[in-house]
């Protein structure tokens, strides 16, 4: 028990004594490394020579992308890899000490910001991360950021739309004769991307750009990755153009409401007010833009117009199904365009057959009295009578007239009704298909 026991002792200290010289080797080794080392100096040996940093980024979470101030903000994870010809030793003669920690404050990091930055810290990466070390001088530095930039926002599709937000990354002081930037992928990595409830992430694309700027002789080279995002329009569906649509179908359906009942016109202007309360809604939440109008903008001001003819065909029905005494006859062609054709096409047959009715009691009534005032011309006053009677029966035609004019006025307005209902029907359909595809 005692050998098993010394036995396991030895092994343990064995195993940690290796470890533990490596670790006091490489303390002295840090501090023989940095003793002479001026961090404001590229890391080259030769002035001429540039250093070459492989640049690569993983996208980590999309915070936000607001259309009315036109911002992007992005998490990232910043991968960057160069040579340090300063920072090299032989393992061998450091008890096989081969790769280092060092804090990313106490050595050179390129000068990498972020071109289109609108944030207050400038673009610039904070050095808060240690960097990783190899004896031949290889610096592997990852750092995480919260990068804030400017994108612009197109709305013409919106909620249906697709962004694109690009950022682009480079050097601030040195040309590409000095510092190159590679990049590792052409795409940026997204295994650790968190889904956002409001945006669908398509794709990240990377591409390495070339550019000359009026500050400097000599070109720049930068990184940029472009975010490409499709908006999720479930959110806009359910909560504004579902409650719209829904109002469309009531603004149909108005047109079955009389038009003498005198509820009609209220109930358009109410549904006239709730859209334009949805429109308020909308502009609130996007940029105070004069060049676009949204779709879904597009589709509230269709609708509104819609509702707006909904109420001015109420107006002109109200009026012709209410055309007050004396009424002057239909006019022929109203007649023949409404009580026929229109009639036959919405199947209201039997209001174009309706005619004038012409009352066979009062015209025997006066066919009679006029006999009686010829056989009896010698009694004054059955002729006084007579001419009472002869007057009131014109009166009574004359008013039949009226109300047989009134009559076809009403009808004719029926007919009217059905065709402006089946008009707006007809545009609200093709107004949800053109806005809402």
């Amino acid at each position: 028990m005692k050998i098993a026991l010394s036995i396991l002792l030895l092994t343990s200290f064995s195993t940690w004594i290796p470890d533990s010289v490596g670790q006091n080797a490489a303390v002295p080794l840090k501090a023989s490394l940095l003793s002479n080392y001026d961090k404001s100096l590229r890391p080259v040996k030769s002035a001429s020579t540039a250093v070459n940093v492989d640049f690569d980024i993983s996208v980590k979470q999309i915070i936000e992308l607001a259309e009315k101030e036109q911002t992007f903000r992005l998490n990232v994870w910043i991968r960057m890899y160069w040579d340090d010809e300063l920072l090299t030793w032989n393992a061998s003669e450091h008890d096989g000490v081969d790769t280092l920690i060092i804090h990313s404050s106490e050595i050179w990091r390129p000068d990498i910001f972020l071109y289109n930055n609108i944030a207050e810290t400038y673009g610039a990466i904070p050095a808060i991360t240690d960097v990783s070390v190899t004896s031949a001088g290889r610096v592997t530095y990852l750092q995480p950021a919260i990068f804030d930039s400017a994108c612009p926002v197109g709305i013409e599709r919106f909620p249906f739309d697709k962004q694109e937000c690009e950022l682009e990354f480079g050097s601030w002081m040195y040309a590409r004769s000095k510092l190159n930037l590679s990049l590792v992928n052409p795409f940026a990595d997204r295994r650790v991307f968190t889904i956002n409830e409001e945006w669908i992430l398509k794709g990240m694309p990377m591409e390495k750009r070339v550019a000359l700027y009026p500050c400097c002789p000599e070109p720049f080279t930068t990184a940029v990755l472009t975010v490409q995002l499709e908006r999720r329009s479930f959110f806009y569906m359910f909560n504004m153009v579902l409650p719209c649509i829904i109002l469309m179908i009531l603004n149909v359906i108005g047109f079955y409401i009389p038009p003498d009942s005198g509820e009609r016109l209220g109930f358009f202007m109410t549904i006239l007010l709730a859209l334009v309360v949805f429109l308020q809604v909308l502009a609130s939440s996007l940029p105070k833009t004069s060049t676009t109008v949204p779709q879904l903008g597009q589709f509230f001001a269709a609708t509104i117009a819609l509702v707006g003819f909904s109420c001015l065909a109420s107006i002109v029905v109200i009026r012709l199904s209410c055309n007050s005494p004396p009424s002057r006859p239909l006019p022929r062609w109203l007649r023949l365009l409404l009580l026929r054709y229109l009639a036959r096409l919405f199947c209201m047959n039997t209001i174009a057959e309706e005619k004038h009715v012409v009352h066979p009691a009062k015209e025997s009534v006066d066919n009679r009295v006029i006999r009686d005032h010829e056989d009896e011309q010698k009694n004054s006053t059955l002729n006084e009578f007579s001419s009472y009677i002869r007057e009131f029966s014109h009166w009574a035609n004359v008013k039949q007239e009226e109300e047989d004019d009134q009559d076809e006025w009403k009808m004719a307005a029926l007919v009217l009704d059905r065709a402006l209902m089946v008009v707006v029907g007809f545009s609200t359909f093709i107004v949800c298909v053109t806005l809402l595809h």
